[in-house]
């Protein structure tokens, strides 16, 4: 049902990317029990209210702007595994051009780009936060860039 409802609204991928994020990103309690973080808990840290949350997971919800997608992206980010790839707002957005994620051989061809790797070297040295401004930096300059086969008004 909830699927459904999402999908009537076209947010599916940003619906379904969300709801994974609530299932994976968990933390121990005091008990030693594995658990998800709350919509309440979230939305404290997110400045987000619990039901604008619960409305975005339910598909209810369904044209977040930037501020929310950083912000959530922020969140889940600082309580993610390390070991687990970083989220970003175009991952949230579904503009990563991608469904599951980027493959190995897309990976190294990317990285034989001198300017590539620099970049990635410099991002890894880079606090959490400082890595979330970048990533929110390139989202802007890629929706600003022009599109490939149309005529760029610089020139």
């Amino acid at each position: 049902m909830r699927r459904h409802h999402a999908d009537e609204h076209g947010s599916s991928v940003f619906v379904s990317r969300l709801r994974r994020l609530f299932d994976e990103v968990t933390y121990v309690d005091d008990s030693g029990r594995r658990r998800r973080y709350s919509n309440n808990y979230v939305g404290e840290r997110t400045g987000l209210s619990r039901s604008y949350i619960d409305g975005l997971r339910n598909g209810r919800n369904t044209n977040p702007g930037l501020n929310v997608l950083t912000a959530l992206a922020g969140f889940f980010n600082d309580h993610r595994a390390p070991d687990t790839a970083p989220v970003t707002v175009s991952f949230l957005a579904g503009d990563d051009g991608e469904s599951h994620g980027i493959d190995d051989e897309t990976l190294r061809a990317r990285l034989i780009d001198r300017d590539v790797r620099a970049i990635a070297l410099r991002a890894g040295e880079a606090s959490p936060l400082t890595r979330r401004q970048i990533l929110a930096m390139l989202d802007v300059l890629e929706d600003d860039a022009p599109r490939r086969g149309q005529p760029d008004s610089t020139n």
